[in-house]
């Protein structure tokens, strides 16, 4: 959690961290200050002692976070940059600051820049405070620190996900009202294509603060590859599967939400029915067992045993398969859509589930040769009490009548 960072860097034996956002939204920013400042460079060091050298502009919500703050032009920032480089610049600001701070030794820095900059950055950040060592730890500081969340983050992930379960509720109540047309179906509008069945949820998701992002909504065929974002032209058709993937995330930058559903409209042909079935099963046996202190990896594992029993390849009996069963069970899910821990991975992955840890548990089966794919997902928070709650509870249904 964030007020663990002090702790976790003092057992890493950090003298501090930085973290460098260049005029973009940054999460390690947001994680570390609490704002989302977009041109700053924050500073803390192991016992506590913050302070964000700031764009002018954003001096106000500088103000709010409650640290020491300064700002870039106070620093001479142009003129450095203007001696130095733009890189050479912000390393020189960089390394005064450290010296005022004594931040000396390893510390570890973020932010979101490109890599050839990120190099150059550090490279001249190094030659300018002799000693200073940049930690390479993985997992690093901060994935570690995301991986639990404070109730003040839960409260934002329940807001996404009470905004994705209304969205959900909202798109089935209209694919209730269609009518069918042949093998299609239409509304006062004219033909449904999955396009506006997207269009439908993003609408919902603005109403509560939220963006969408690149959501899936993708049928037959398509869902048969899970990143498949879906054809906006396709026309929506019976009798075919149709998986909506949606994982918004506060507008401008901030927590997120996933959450996917299956469904057929009309009857489900019969192969679709039992892959339906088989998926079902497999998510009901990781979610009924799910408690604080168990391997990550172990759901898993309970997972491809399901799918093995049932006559499905997995990535565990064949990595490189393309059907069957073909990725993890899940993820944690925060400021970031993916971040840490991981449900899968290599035997390496030893970690623990820990309360706090806010993760997808979302089994799927993809047949893209026959034109099919399921994904059933749920976002859960582990508790205190070592159980879970439940952030998307929302029906379980495969098909749905017009």
């Amino acid at each position: 959690m964030r007020r663990d960072l002090d702790s976790l860097m003092q057992q890493r034996g950090l003298a501090g961290m930085v973290v460098f956002a260049n005029d973009r939204y940054c999460p390690a920013m947001y994680y570390a200050t609490g704002r989302k400042i977009h041109r700053a460079i924050h500073f803390r060091t192991a016992a506590g002692r913050a302070h964000l050298v700031v764009d002018p502009m954003e001096r106000d919500d500088a103000a709010k976070i409650g640290c020491e703050y300064s700002t870039l032009s106070q620093h001479g920032l142009m003129q450095r940059m203007d001696r130095l480089g733009h890189a050479g610049g912000y390393a020189d600001l960089m390394a005064e600051m450290i010296g005022t701070m004594a931040m000396m030794g390893r510390i570890a820095v973020f932010g979101d820049l490109e890599a050839a900059y990120a190099w150059s950055l550090l490279h001249e950040l190094t030659r300018r405070v002799p000693g200073l060592e940049i930690d390479r730890t993985v997992p690093d500081l901060l994935s570690v620190a995301r991986a639990t969340k404070d109730d003040a983050e839960l409260k934002a992930i329940r807001h996404a996900s009470s905004a994705v379960v209304l969205a959900w509720k909202r798109l089935r109540e209209h694919l209730a009202e269609l009518k069918p047309e042949g093998d299609h179906f239409r509304n006062g509008g004219g033909p449904v294509t999955l396009g506006s069945l997207r269009a439908l949820l993003h609408s919902e998701f603005l109403k509560h603060g939220l963006e969408g992002g690149e959501s899936i909504v993708a049928q037959g065929r398509d869902a048969g590859v899970p990143h498949n974002r879906g054809n906006d032209k396709d026309l929506l058709r019976a009798g075919t599967p149709v998986i909506v993937d949606i994982f918004p995330g506060e507008a401008g930058g901030g927590y997120h939400s996933d959450f996917t559903r299956t469904f057929c409209m009309g009857r489900a042909p019969d192969a679709l029915k039992k892959l339906y079935d088989d998926t079902h099963v497999a998510f009901t046996t990781a979610m009924d067992t799910l408690k604080v202190g168990e391997p990550c990896r172990v759901y898993q594992e309970r997972v491809c045993d399901v799918f093995e029993q049932r006559g499905h390849a997995t990535i565990r009996t064949n990595q490189g398969t393309e059907e069957g069963y073909v990725h993890s069970l899940g993820h944690g899910v925060g400021l970031d859509v993916h971040e840490a821990p991981r449900l899968g991975g290599p035997p390496a992955n030893t970690q623990l589930l820990e309360p706090g840890m806010v993760v997808t548990i979302e089994p799927g089966l993809y047949y893209p040769s026959r034109g099919m794919g399921v994904r059933i997902e749920d976002l859960v928070a582990m508790t205190p009490d070592g159980r879970y709650e439940n952030m998307t509870p929302a029906p379980y249904e495969l098909e749905i009548a017009p």
